[in-house]
């Protein structure tokens, strides 16, 4: 049977297998950022102030941003960062292993010192991705001394409460739950928008699951300010706070349960979500459905996100949630 990609519809790609098993799909469960929600102005951009700002706290200068959102997404690609918060803690070490290995606090001239970004990045994934792909790669770069030093001045929490206010601003309290203390405004989540209506994941013959790395507080944000509330019963809500982490599997493993589905798809943007539902379909008991998974084009790995997907070998692709609903749509119609 071909296991290779095709196009099969506007703007889905899927193996033969994937189009047959589609047609019997009756749950489809979300990632939330880069695919319902269009955080292209929000999480890369607070990434970027936040590790600046950390920087300039601990006596660095320059006016630039450390890193661009655009350099985000080498991170992204490399898996393990579906956190935006690790991932500024992330790019704050870099900094700091880079200021000793060049005797400078000076961010633009750091920014130049190798290894470049994309460089790096590449060493994250081939040590497993997220931070401690990260640490391993930047250890040998310094003396062991120096490394620990380092260690003891990243200051994680810190850094994460950046990145909070950053995102939520004067709404700190709200969303997170505790009030922002340096960062006053508005916040970055208010320059995200839906990807998707409301309307249409409601004409469509599915019910939905969410699987996100966001905590309750902010997906109901989001989905207020972009007109998606009610369509997720809790039950088929996993977020952050709930004690699951991608790419933990539990978390499709128990929205499955939530909705007894005969087959479903798994909606996401990055590699954390792609091993999610690859560990679901390795681990899952006869009891519990099979699952496929969709990888969205358009969402944090940015133009690389297309061969990363196609090299672990996806069951589906697609540009859009519309689109993949649409076809969907159509293979259950044909069926019935």
């Amino acid at each position: 049977m071909n296991l290779e990609l095709a196009q099969v519809g506007d703007g889905v790609f899927a193996t033969n297998r994937a189009a047959m098993q589609a047609e019997v799909a009756d749950v489809i469960v979300f990632d939330m950022d880069g695919v319902l929600i269009n955080v292209h102005g929000s999480y890369p951009v607070v990434i970027c102030q936040t590790v600046t700002a950390y920087l300039h706290e601990q006596g660095f200068v320059g006016d630039e941003l450390a890193v661009t959102p655009d350099e985000t997404a080498y991170f992204k690609a490399a898996g393990g960062f579906n956190s935006d918060w690790a991932l500024s803690q992330g790019l704050v070490l870099v900094f700091l292993v880079k200021a000793v290995m060049a005797g400078s606090r000076e961010i633009a001239g750091l920014r130049h010192v190798d290894p470049s970004f994309l460089s790096l990045s590449r060493a994250v994934a081939q040590q497993g991705g997220g931070l401690e792909g990260l640490s391993r790669a930047l250890q040998g770069l310094v003396d062991e001394k120096d490394f620990e030093d380092i260690l003891q001045r990243w200051d994680r929490k810190r850094i994460s409460q950046l990145a909070m206010e950053y995102y939520a601003g004067d709404e700190m309290l709200e969303v997170f739950g505790v009030p922002n203390e340096t960062v006053k405004g508005q916040g970055l989540m208010h320059q995200e928008h839906a990807l998707i209506s409301r309307e249409e994941l409601l004409r469509a013959p599915f019910r939905y699951g969410l699987y996100t790395g966001r905590n309750f507080g902010e997906a109901q944000m989001a989905m207020r300010a972009s007109g998606l509330e009610g369509i997720w019963t809790p039950e088929a809500m996993m977020t952050e706070d709930r004690g699951v982490h991608k790419p933990d599997p539990q978390g499709l493993v128990n929205i499955a349960r939530a909705l007894s589905p005969r087959l479903m798809i798994y909606v996401g943007d990055n590699l954390d979500d792609w091993q999610a539902a690859s560990r679901y379909e390795a681990e899952r008991s006869l009891d519990d459905p099979p699952c496929l998974f969709c990888g969205m084009l358009n969402g944090s790995p940015g133009p690389m996100a297309y061969g990363l997907f196609q090299e672990r070998g996806v069951d589906l692709m697609a540009h859009s949630v519309s689109q993949l609903l649409t076809w969907l749509t159509r293979r259950r119609q044909r069926t019935a």
